[in-house]
């Protein structure tokens, strides 16, 4: 076995709930709550309704979140991990470089529902598989994402692996061959970004992580260096050696508090021009004489929302110039709606498009942005940055527990919703698993 996957097995193959640190569970309860909603929501949408015709039976040993479909637990991951991700609207992590909820819960709550474990121990659980990936992620490095690699998912899909080994008690080899059989299923591509696809790739590394667990624990066999090991994941898809540096500053840390909650309903890399331009036209810039928005980013930012012109809601989730036209027409960017295909594509808001300009600098910030606009009266300037975790944990669980409402309530009704979400402030309280999910 690798050094790395050996060390990630000492440090959490054996955690225990009253191991972790309050901040570290009050964040993860959040992280959980944030991704039933997202989900709940994402089930109505186009993919989730797709995937649900060619997979979801009357049958099965777990639910199909929005719905009262069932289905195995492979399926109800793969379904659900896509309904999680389907609005990009889910959590994120700048230490990932990816959505550390999206691919690690769906499969823990498929593997825990099958098995009737408790709320407690899919809590620890999902936060091995988060913690997990995050140490991948950082050992991989920039390299893998920058060459096209969708990290939500050719990362994720070990720490969903992660998390069902933890559920599973396997034991030093059987993480090793659970982790080596998820690297050999690390798929995903950044092309399809602005696509339905996307979000597939979370719940594609939500059921393979979930089947990679369950063959080591009937004995299939794998390399335990298929990550870092000489031709493994990190020298095919990365730089060509893990940046042990980067493992070795995070490692007594604990990945899980770096989330990053979306206040926008599109992608990351749009929310701090949304946040810089919104914050010029809330102090003074009249919407209708902006004449021109420039906004400076990091290049990098292009290959996941340089979607010059966008004319679906999709595109125009991962579109600098969109979610700026959005926003000097007036649009709500944190309503759900406002991504369907018909704001975008309204002849007022392409007229829009031209007058957004997008210029780089590598000095700037990944989640970064500077804003200048032009008026009749002079140029405006403003910047933002949403790299940085919340530090006030309270007003951050109440502007969660907001989101979830609106993106529950639709769906499950408001009594259903209150429920869930009570019950979801506490895990630990929930005997099993599966009377939190038929609320869902």
């Amino acid at each position: 076995m690798s050094t790395l996957t050996d060390r990630l097995w000492e440090r959490f193959g054996r955690l225990t709930i009253d191991q972790i640190p309050p901040d570290v569970l009050a964040v993860a309860h959040q992280c959980i709550l944030d991704w039933f909603g997202c989900a709940l929501a994402g089930s109505q949408e186009p993919l989730s309704r797709i995937l649900r015709e060619e997979l979801a039976t009357d049958a099965g040993a777990c639910s199909v979140i929005g719905t009262d479909r069932r289905a195995d637990p492979g399926r109800a991951a793969l379904i659900n991990g896509a309904a999680g991700h389907a609005l990009d609207f889910d959590d994120s992590s700048a230490v990932m470089l990816g959505h550390p909820s999206a691919p690690v819960l769906p499969a823990v709550l498929a593997a825990a529902e099958q098995d009737g474990r408790s709320g407690g121990d899919a809590l620890a659980a999902y936060v091995v598989g988060v913690e997990v990936q995050s140490r991948i992620g950082m050992a991989i490095g920039h390299e893998h994402y920058a060459k096209g690699w969708h990290t939500t998912s050719t990362v994720g899909v070990l720490g969903a692996a992660a998390a069902v080994a933890w559920l599973l008690g396997l034991n030093t080899e059987g993480f090793g061959t659970a982790m080596g059989i998820a690297a050999s299923s690390a798929s995903g591509l950044k092309a399809n970004f602005g696509t339905m696809t996307k979000p597939l790739h979370a719940g594609q590394a939500a059921e393979r992580g979930l089947l990679a667990a369950r063959l080591a624990s009937r004995g299939c066999t794998a390399s335990g260096d298929a990550v870092g090991g000489a031709q493994g994941l990190a020298g095919a898809a990365g730089n060509g050696a893990l940046d042990r540096d980067r493992i070795e500053e995070w490692w007594n840390g604990w990945a899980t508090t770096q989330a990053l909650f979306k206040h926008h309903a599109a992608c990351h890399c749009t929310h701090a021009g949304i946040e810089a331009t919104t914050s010029l036209l809330d102090n003074g810039v009249e919407r209708d004489e902006v004449e021109r928005v420039t906004l400076t980013v990091n290049p990098s930012i292009l290959d996941m929302c340089g979607i010059s012109n966008p004319v679906t809601g999709l595109e125009a989730k991962f579109s600098l110039r969109g979610t700026q036209a959005l926003v000097l027409a007036g649009a709500d960017t944190r309503a759900v709606a406002t991504f369907d295909d018909d704001p975008i594509s309204r002849p007022e808001v392409q007229a829009l498009l031209p007058r957004v300009v997008i210029e780089t600098d590598d000095t700037v910030g990944d989640l970064a942005t500077l804003v200048e606009v032009v008026t009749p009266g002079g140029i405006h300037r403003a910047a933002h940055d949403v790299s940085r975790p919340a530090t006030d944990l309270r007003a951050q669980g109440e502007h969660l527990r907001r989101k979830f409402d609106a993106l529950a309530r639709p769906v499950i009704g408001d009594a259903a919703a209150v429920d869930l979400a009570e019950r979801l402030s506490d895990l630990t309280a929930v005997p099993d698993i599966s009377d939190l999910m038929a609320l869902a």
